[in-house]
């Protein structure tokens, strides 16, 4: 989705407002598998408790949460094939140059002075574009 006439995605609408809840209690995986819960059988709560240790790279600076909650969510849209994951994966690091652990990322990202929040945020959106595309076959 480029250019001045984005398509309405609902999926990064409820996205965005669950990160801008106050106080923000959903890290990156959590909000991602909140975004997708009733389309992968799952209430928010469940999905929410399932995504809640993989924020802050599993909360050791590690694997980002959008990659992390993205593999769960295409796990269980039935996306299994190692090819499209590997996709998935490099869409991400390829808008980061290469990078794929949050620690890493949030630190290039504050060395270019930009804010913690918005950078997640567009991660967020980012990863949700990727699954979408995969979903509907743009990506596979």
């Amino acid at each position: 989705m480029t250019g001045a006439h984005q398509e309405r995605n609902p999926h990064i609408e409820k996205a965005m407002a669950l990160r801008n809840e106050i106080p923000m209690t959903n890290n990156c995986a959590q909000t991602l598998m909140r975004v997708y819960a009733a389309e992968i059988g799952l209430t928010e709560e469940q999905a929410a408790a399932i995504g809640c240790n993989f924020g802050g790279g599993m909360k050791c600076g590690g694997l980002c949460g959008v990659i992390t909650g993205g593999y769960m969510i295409l796990g269980a849209k039935g996306v299994t094939d190692p090819k499209i994951l590997r996709q998935y994966r490099d869409r991400i690091a390829g808008n980061h140059g290469g990078l794929i652990n949050c620690l890493d990322l949030l630190r290039a990202n504050a060395e270019r002075g930009g804010v913690k929040k918005e950078h997640c945020d567009g991660m967020i959106r980012e990863a949700i574009e990727a699954i979408d595309d995969i979903c509907t076959g743009q990506d596979s």
